[in-house]
């Protein structure tokens, strides 16, 4: 009795903390209170658009990247598509990219407090979640060919057995 009674106040204790969020007439709402204004950022949208409620400066834009062919071509991916979002801080020139949802991308954002009280963005915040999640797919696609071309040429007759002689050009 005493481990059920121990265990349902740790699950109310973690689900009293937790933050809800809700998007909501275009505002991200938190706990309640405005956070941001946002533009996109549903299901099917392929950006999000984060604003300054104050001033309507857009300050952060998410967008969908799509590569075709570049991952194994599995059942569920048969195009070999890569698919992530890249997340530009504007105004200092910087991006992460993820594989989340966009609105597991704005909790990660808020959680992150890479957003100042005044809705300006904290650069030092911006830099430390740069630092531990970075551009991981567009390095890996662009260190992929190294500045390599190689060249097929099927031009070529197969070489025939046997002695070959060629008399002239």
């Amino acid at each position: 009795m005493k481990k059920v009674l121990l265990f349902f106040l740790m699950l109310f204790s973690v689900l009293s903390y937790s933050q809800k969020f809700k998007f909501k007439n275009q505002e991200v709402i938190v706990d309640g209170s405005t956070w941001l204004k946002y533009d996109g950022c549903g299901g099917f949208d392929s950006f999000c658009s984060l604003v300054n409620t104050t001033n309507g400066d857009e300050i952060i834009f998410i967008k969908v990247i799509r590569v075709s062919g570049v991952e194994a071509r599995i059942p569920s991916n048969p195009d070999g598509d890569l698919v992530y979002w890249e997340v530009s801080f504007l105004g200092l020139n910087k991006k992460i990219e993820l594989k989340k949802s966009s609105k597991s991308i704005v909790e990660l954002l808020y959680k992150s407090k890479v957003i100042n009280e005044d809705q300006t963005l904290n650069e030092e915040k911006v830099n430390l979640l740069i630092e531990k999640y970075g551009t991981e797919f567009s390095d890996r696609l662009n260190k992929s060919n190294n500045g390599q071309t190689i060249i097929i040429n099927n031009n070529q007759e197969p070489k025939k057995s046997g002695i070959n002689i060629n008399i002239g050009g």
